[in-house]
This record gives structure tokens, sequence and C-alpha cells, in this order.
């Protein structure tokens, strides 16, 4: 094999590379946008709660369209998982405050995430182009 063959396959394995990673970071992705859009649905449901009068009935969702009947008694407080089964009582400003906070870390997570991709596929671009000029003309 002479100096041409082992630098297109070189380049080769770093392209297959490349694109293992960029497949990586599109499922990452997927799953930080997917995050962002609950956060974003939590924060307007925290509005709509705060609207809601105390001893107001509500469908509460147990699962995909299966909902419960059940009665506000108070919509000043929620109860908020933290983390390590551990539930603490917030006001809602407080959670709101939460959930705002999230959304913009995970922002943050997504702009690397997307800047990142872009980048891969860019050298990736780069490499195919190269790969190409030992492919043999017809």
């Amino acid at each position: 094999m002479d100096d041409k063959e082992n630098k297109a396959q070189d380049m080769y394995m770093e392209y297959q590379m490349l694109d293992q990673q960029i497949k990586q970071l599109q499922k990452h992705l997927e799953v930080v946008t997917s995050q962002l859009m609950e956060l974003s649905v939590t924060s307007n449901s925290l509005d709509e709660f705060e609207k809601i009068k105390s001893g107001k009935e509500i469908f509460v969702p147990l699962s995909s369209g299966i909902f419960a009947k059940a009665s506000i008694d108070s919509t000043s407080e929620l109860l908020v998982n933290v983390g390590a089964n551990v539930v603490v009582q917030k006001d809602v400003p407080s959670t709101k405050k939460l959930i705002h906070n999230q959304i913009g870390e995970i922002k943050k997570i997504h702009e690397q995430l997307v800047d990142d991709l872009e980048k891969l596929t860019s050298k990736a671009g780069q490499l195919e182009t190269e790969l190409q000029k030992f492919m043999p003309q017809g």
C-alpha cells in the first residue's frame, strides 16, 4: 500500500469517527430539545396554575389521555421534587424561578451542542471533499 492509499484510509477512518460523533451529538441534541420543550410547557402550566382559584375542580393527568378529577385546596404552594426522592414545598414564584433557571442552563447546553455539531459537520464536509480527490475519476 502506498502513501496515497494510507492517507486516504486514515482520512476515511477519521471521517467515520466524525460521523459517529455527529450522530451521538444529534441524539443528545434531541434529548436536550425535548427537555427544553418540557420545561417550557411546565412554565406555561405554572402561569395557568396561578390563575386557578382555591376550591376549583380540575383534571389531573395520570398518563397520556387518562385524567382524574381533583379539587385545588391551595394555589399558593407546590410540592417540588429536588432529586434523590426528596420533595420540598415551594411557592409558585420560587418554582417558576427554578424552572427559568433550568431553562437557562439547558439553553446554554443546547447552544454548545449546536456549535459543536456545526464544527464537526464542517470538518466532516472538508474531509469528504478531500476524500473525493482520491476517488478515481470516471
